[in-house]
């Protein structure tokens, strides 16, 4: 979904109220909230969708030197990049916005819930 997708369908009373949960699904496990609480807004699940992917992805990079095939320098700065895209999320979700994040939103764009 787009950002103009999305504020099509987005009041500013929802996003207003969906805004601390779309900015918590980017932190840790914390996206749960917004699948909990907020099920019914747009904003913060789209966020959340964001933020359970990266969550994913940052667990992958955890676990991904023991495999043979990848080396702790390529998981370190996969990391950093992961980091980044979340704090990018997290203030796009405070300003009241839904940028997509490259990769991220294709793959979040897929998931049913």
């Amino acid at each position: 979904m787009s950002e103009d997708q999305l504020k099509q369908e987005c009041s500013q009373e929802e996003i207003k109220e969906g805004a601390p949960f779309a900015a918590l699904s980017y932190v840790f496990f914390l996206w749960i909230f917004a699948f909990t609480y907020k099920k019914n807004n747009n904003f913060a699940l789209f966020h959340a969708r964001q933020g359970l992917v990266l969550f994913f992805l940052k667990l992958f990079c955890l676990v991904a030197p023991v495999l043979p095939f990848i080396s702790r320098g390529l998981s370190n700065v996969a990391m950093l990049v992961l980091v980044a895209a979340s704090f990018y999320g997290v203030y796009n979700a405070l300003t009241g916005k839904s940028k997509q994040i490259p990769l991220v939103t294709k793959i979040a764009a897929k998931l049913v819930i």
